[in-house]
């Protein structure tokens, strides 16, 4: 058994030789034979039963809109003006005056034992009234008639009614008030004469430069426009 095996071993390990045999004329053989002709595929058997399908033929894709062309230019170019164009004027709405006259304030009451008096100035007449009042005696409406007749005879006259009160530092509103009530007091004398309202100015002072003269005061100036 021993020597068996090791006889295999010996076979197994020794490198077995192989014999190859060339024709050279193969080639040439090749070259020459006719081709054989390829089998016939073989002829599938039809089925039994046949159902025909009917098949829906493709959408065709809608056609896409052909993209927009650029317009060519007929005729000269555009001209350029040398400079922008003017600034629109708007003119202010007009003026629509009222087709009556607004009614005159009611009459100013007069107090017949009032405090004041009615002094020339220049170029008018100062109206004084008593402390911390704005009434009117027969003597100061009687000054301001006088005025108003003077306005009606000349229409292209103004006037001009400043009033002033005495007061404190602290408390300026309350002279203010009371310089405003005289001025409107005068001021409505003049328009039931007859003296339309645009051509009055009333101004309200109050204490503001109420100067040396008496504080209790108004001051009422015709003025004139001036021609050149």
């Amino acid at each position: 058994m021993r020597a068996a095996a090791l006889a295999t071993l010996l076979c197994l390990s020794t490198p077995a030789l192989a014999q190859v045999t060339t024709d050279e004329h193969a080639l040439d053989t090749l070259q020459t034979a006719p081709p054989q002709a390829a089998p016939a595929a073989p002829t599938p058997a039809a089925p039994a039963h046949t159902h025909t399908r009917h098949r829906t033929p493709p959408k065709k894709p809608a056609p896409q809109a052909k993209p927009a062309t650029v317009a060519r230019r007929i005729g000269p170019p555009p001209s350029v003006p040398p400079a922008p164009p003017a600034n629109p004027v708007i003119l202010p709405p007009p003026v629509v005056l009222p087709a009556h006259p607004p009614p005159p304030p009611p009459p100013i009451p007069v107090v017949k034992d009032a405090i004041g008096i009615a002094s020339p100035i220049p170029l008018g007449t100062r109206i004084t009234f008593g402390p911390g009042s704005s009434d009117l005696n027969p003597a100061t409406l009687a000054a301001l008639q006088a005025i108003a007749t003077a306005a009606i005879a000349n229409p292209a006259m103004i006037v001009s009614i400043t009033a002033w009160a005495p007061g404190t530092p602290d408390d300026p509103s309350t002279p203010r008030r009371l310089s405003l009530d005289r001025a409107l007091a005068a001021r409505a004398v003049l328009i039931n004469a007859g003296i339309i309202s645009a051509r009055i100015r009333a101004v309200a002072k109050g204490t503001l430069d109420i100067g040396t003269a008496p504080p209790d005061r108004a001051d009422v100036v015709e003025i004139l426009p001036i021609h050149r």
